[in-house]
């Protein structure tokens, strides 16, 4: 296996420009900025994009077809040979359960995933794609003692805990 199938690689500020659909760099830097998609010298790794798109990494396979460029309603609209507001009405209607859903990461302007698209409109079974975990592994290390008080740490320090922790284990 060669180094280039190990790592989908990294964007530059330009491809994830285009991407991600938007008017400017600055824009596009500050989005990647909100979704914690942090530069590495002059790119941004893919993985860190799709995390933020909130996918998990997705296997090789999929990799080419996840860099496709995202599509706007207008786009939508010229792959159903109708207006915009054609493209928003099926979004909002989903004339059948293969419909891909758009994403979820930006409200505006509306993106779908082009190779789902371009699949749905062929009339083949739309890919999906795993979504990344929003539950943290919890750890069994609690820095508070299980019969300790149930209180957050900002609510001060309670001069009398001591005493009361004291009474309870001689209980």
């Amino acid at each position: 296996m060669t180094t280039a199938h190990k790592d989908p690689g990294s964007a530059m500020l330009e491809e994830l420009r285009i991407y991600w659909r938007m008017p400017s760099p600055r824009a596009t830097r500050e989005l990647a900025n909100r979704h914690g998609v942090r530069r590495i010298g002059e790119r941004y790794p893919w993985y860190a994009i799709w995390a933020a798109e909130g996918l998990a990494p997705p296997a090789p396979r999929h990799w080419a077809e996840l860099k496709l460029p995202h599509m706007t309603t207008e786009d939508l609209a010229g792959i159903l040979n109708g207006a915009r507001r054609t493209a928003q009405r099926v979004d909002q209607r989903k004339p059948d359960a293969s419909f891909p859903e758009r994403l979820r990461f930006r409200d505006k302007p509306k993106l779908w995933r082009r190779a789902q698209v371009n699949v749905w409109a062929a009339g083949l079974c739309v890919p999906t794609y795993k979504a990344r975990s929003e539950k943290r592994a919890v750890g069994t290390s609690n820095s508070r003692t299980a019969d300790g008080p149930d209180r957050t740490p900002s609510e001060g320090v309670d001069p009398f805990e001591e005493a009361r922790l004291a009474d309870r284990r001689a209980d």
